[in-house]
Order: C-alpha cells, then structure tokens, then sequence
C-alpha cells in the first residue's frame, strides 16, 4: 500500500508541563489514576513523551498521513477541558495531520455534556479514551448515555478503553466486554472502538458465540506488549478485515527492551510483515478509520 495513506487511531499527547513533572502535575490536577499509570511507585514506566513536532517528525518516518488524539480517561472535567484546548491548538498549528477527539468525565454531570458539545463544535472529531471504571460511573449512567446519544446523533467514534481479562492487572481495570456490546447495539450510529483488540474480542469472538454489532471495531494499541505478532491476521479472521483499526497508543514504550524512546515505524513494519494480505493492510492502516470518520456529522 502507498505509506502516505497510513492513519494512526491510537495516540496521547500531553502538554509540556505535563511531561516535565508527571507525578507532580498529575497529584496538582487532582488525576490520582493518571499518575499510577504513567509514573508508577511500583514499576519501571514505560510512559515515553512527546511534543507535537516530535510527533509529527515520527509520523514521516513511519509514513503515516494523520493520527488520532485521544483523550485520556480523566477523573475531572477541568482536566478533560485542558487536553480537549491542548487537541484543538495543536491541531490549529499542524492542519490535516492531527484528528482530535473530545474526552470527557460524565461523572461530574450536566456541565461535562455541555463541555463535550462546546468541543465537538469547534471541530474535534469525536470521543474518547473513555473507560468508566476508572472515571467512576457505570454504562448506565444517566450522563454518559446523553454522550452516548450525542454520539449516536452526529454518527461519531467513541473510543473506549478494553481490558484482556487473560493479562492480569496491569493492563487495567475489568471491563466486562458483554455490557460493552450492548453498547453499540443500543446506539447503532456511533462508531464504537474498543481498544486493545476489545480486550482480546477481536481473535477470540464472545464466549457465548454472540455476533458483533455491525457498529463495532478493535484498535491495535499497545499490540507489541501484549501479543504476537500473529494477532493481527487471527483478529481479521475472526472479526473481518473492516473491523481492525490500526493504532499505536504512541508515546507509550511498547518495545521497552530495544528503545528508551518513543517511535511509530517499527510497530507499522510489525503490522506489514504480519502476513495479512494486501488489501488486508489497506484496510487496517487507514481504510477502515478513514470510512469512520467520514461518517460523522460536521458541526461547527
């Protein structure tokens, strides 16, 4: 495939202040989560950092057109609305190679759906990293079912975090993968990507042999560090090659034995040599988010 056509659906930016003092920014904004992720007591991280030139300098190398940036699953709104401003200006600077998407904290209440509508009106593209378990709200929640609509409403993608209950604990809090289909069969027009191959949904399917929503799709974010590279054709098999999405989850270290530092081409060079097909590789690294995006509804 022509390597200019290459979209990332999986990226993390942070602003400098951020990158500087993790643990000291994080604790300031009141983002206990966040800290234990990204500068663990525990463990050695494998949090990598980036600016957006840095960022855009790894895309050219690796070949990729635009990326996705995602939002983090904050447990404040405030927070939500500092990276939402940070997409919004770095992509002002960058235009056609950045395609933010808005996160919210539906557990802080009518406030966060204003804050989501204001964003996806000045041109973010759609929602997410969300995961609600680590937020503090349930599917249920009378908040993030009115995101959910505004979703549903405007055709968008919603990205949700998944976790492989197979990995253990530290690829993140549980969350149960049924509840999550039902998801997407309750709001048919919104795209909705599960993260991580669904927590393992891409290549394995629902035990109970249920069918995927015609709505639903698998990012490959942070595959290396989870699984073989023969993850990427079993997910196409199992799951059809429209539903895989190629993502990065950049800058996070997931080769932590070769590299100290944050890249995008080696992950891209897994992926073609994996043994999917041509039209396979099209699909996954770019195609498939491409026919995502364009479904959305413009505002603003």
């Amino acid at each position: 495939m022509d390597s200019s056509e290459i979209l990332d659906a999986h990226v993390h930016l942070y602003g400098p202040e951020a990158a500087a003092d993790p643990e000291g920014w994080g604790l300031y904004r009141q983002e206990p989560h966040w800290v234990d992720t990204v500068a663990p007591s525990d463990r050695v991280s494998i949090q990598g950092w980036s600016t957006p030139e840095l960022l855009i300098r790894h895309m050219n190398e690796a070949g990729i057109a635009a990326c996705v940036l995602l939002g983090w699953y904050w447990e404040r709104q405030e927070t939500c609305d500092l990276q939402n401003a940070w997409y919004l200006e770095w992509s002002a600077q960058h235009p056609g190679r950045f395609i933010p998407f808005a996160t919210v904290q539906p557990a802080a209440g009518p406030r966060a759906l204003d804050s989501l509508r204001r964003a996806l009106d000045q041109g973010m593209k759609g929602i997410g990293e969300l995961l609600p378990v680590a937020q503090g709200y349930g599917l249920e929640d009378p908040v993030f079912l009115k995101v959910m609509k505004l979703a549903d409403e405007r055709r968008l993608p919603v990205t949700l975090h998944a976790t492989d209950p197979e990995k253990g604990p530290r690829a993140g809090p549980p969350t149960p993968l049924g509840p999550l289909l039902d998801l997407a069969l309750r709001f048919p027009n919104a795209s909705i990507i599960l993260a991580h191959f669904g927590g393992g949904l891409a290549f394995r399917g629902m035990q109970d042999g249920r069918p995927l929503p015609p709505n639903l799709y698998f990012d490959t974010a942070a595959s290396p560090l989870l699984y073989a590279p023969d993850v990427y054709p079993q997910s196409v098999e199992r799951s059809g090659e429209d539903r895989i999405l190629y993502g990065s989850d950049y800058p996070l270290l997931v080769y932590p034995r070769r590299t100290r530092e944050p890249g995008l081409r080696p992950m891209v060079e897994e992926i073609l040599g994996s043994g999917l097909g041509p039209t396979s590789c099209t699909s996954v690294l770019g195609g498939n988010l491409r026919r995502i995006l364009a479904r959305g509804i413009a505002t603003g």
